[in-house]
């Protein structure tokens, strides 16, 4: 089996390099990439020895490895230090892990199908078994290669779920984050775990602003890392938009560098609260960003840092190919692939959204849940829905001035209705009423 279609050895030792290179680089592909997966066999044990390493939270660069492989009388038999030397040298980064660990994958499994069929043509040839047999066999072996061996998703009897859900009834604990903001939390009752939450409005109602307001609340009173997905903010606007929050300095200000002498001592105050919270921002520009990029970044926060609180990504629309004559279709793919995220990590994921421009034309500019951009699935896939308002951006003698309007458009976990909330735009501040 030489064949260059069903092995390929350079993404093998490219993977292999790439995690000596950088020992985080682990964390992206041991979800998805087994050992068995190698077709050299001294790949397969360098790469399951660096897999015991990464889940005892130890290492894997040059030294970790061929220290574990020497105390398990392995290093020989992969070729030495020479070897792990050579991986190491050959390889320039690990930027493009994720990739060659699809090509390994592929390989495996067509190596995998071709095993198979071979074992099919010998059942098939079995006239000594009846064809009953035989079929309930081939069957098994076909289902065999479709179930993911990493899945930690598995058919539970209704009662191991009742033992569970009581178990978490008896322990009083919430599956729902409060968000500081009474009104708010009555209507939706906080957010609540594996939902997908869309925040949608149109532009400089204050969309990016509550989810700063959000992630900072759930990363202060959780102290659980929240990792903000920010395609459409670089990720020294947004660390602005968190330290005007935290020091009142006025944003546009902070945004162009420009600090009175009076307040320093409140930025410098502010610089040592934000540091302090477990607040991690990605800015991979739109075009990047997928969903396996989520996933990748995700698995390494929680490996560096434990169980998540909270991911928010800023904005859905900018994602995928924005020339794509579909584009509702093609939003909805991360919308779906977003939900799954959310159960798949055990966490509220916000997802902020553009309102379609016709809201203008409308004598009542309040959205609803159809003037969402692109919305095709994205309303079919999310738990809550969330539209924003401020009466005095289009009314300039608003009795509403400083008053955000939040309207839960969709709740599957409550009720629907609108309530009020204080906001200060210029520095971000979100008060109950």
């Amino acid at each position: 089996m030489n064949d260059t279609t069903l092995q390929n050895i350079a993404a093998e030792e490219s993977i292999l390099g790439g995690i000596l290179l950088d020992p985080s680089a682990i964390s992206r592909v041991i979800d998805v990439l087994i050992p068995e997966a190698f077709y050299i066999e001294a790949h397969a044990i360098i790469y399951r020895t660096a897999t015991e390493l990464y889940r005892q939270d130890k290492p894997t660069d040059l030294m970790s490895l061929e220290s574990r492989l020497s105390d398990r009388k392995l290093l020989k038999k992969v070729g030495g230090k020479a070897k792990l030397a050579g991986l190491l040298e050959r390889t320039v980064s690990a930027v493009n892990i994720d990739h060659l660990a699809s090509l390994v994958v592929e390989k495996y499994q067509r190596r995998q199908l071709i095993a198979a069929g071979g074992d099919l043509v010998e059942l098939g040839q079995d006239t000594a078994t009846d064809i009953a047999s035989i079929f309930d066999q081939a069957q098994a072996k076909i289902f065999n290669l479709t179930v993911s061996q990493q899945s930690q998703f598995q058919p539970t009897s209704i009662g191991d779920c009742l033992i569970e859900v009581f178990d978490k009834i008896s322990e009083g604990s919430s599956p729902a984050y409060p968000t500081g903001l009474a009104d708010l939390d009555a209507l939706i009752g906080g957010l609540v775990k594996q939902d997908l939450i869309v925040i949608a409005a149109r532009a400089s109602m204050g969309k990016t602003w509550l989810a700063c307001y959000l992630a900072n609340y759930i990363a202060t009173t959780q102290n659980k890392p929240v990792v903000f997905f920010s395609a459409e903010m670089s990720k020294e606007q947004l660390t602005k938009r968190l330290l005007a929050m935290h020091s009142s300095i006025d944003s546009h200000r902070l945004i162009h560098n420009q600090v009175y002498n009076d307040e320093y001592e409140a930025l410098v105050k502010a610089l040592g609260v934000l540091t302090a919270l477990p607040i991690i921002i990605d800015d991979t520009p739109a075009s990047l960003l997928s969903p396996a990029k989520v996933r990748s970044v995700l698995r390494q926060v929680r490996h560096e840092r434990g169980e998540l609180g909270l991911v928010v990504l800023d904005y859905i629309q900018k994602l995928g190919d924005r020339a794509a004559g579909n584009r509702a279709q093609a939003v909805g793919k991360f919308s779906g692939a977003f939900k799954d995220i959310a159960k798949e990590f055990d966490i509220p994921f916000i997802a902020l959204a553009q309102i379609n421009r016709g809201v203008e034309s409308q004598s009542n500019k309040r959205p609803g849940m159809a003037d969402i951009k692109d919305s095709g699935d994205i309303e079919q896939d999310m738990d809550l829905g969330l539209l924003l308002y401020r009466d005095e951006y289009y009314n300039a003698d608003s009795q509403d001035r400083g008053v955000m309007e939040v309207i839960v458009g969709k709740n599957r976990n409550g009720s629907v209705g609108t309530c009020k909330v204080s906001f200060d735009p210029r520095v971000g501040k979100f008060i109950n009423l």
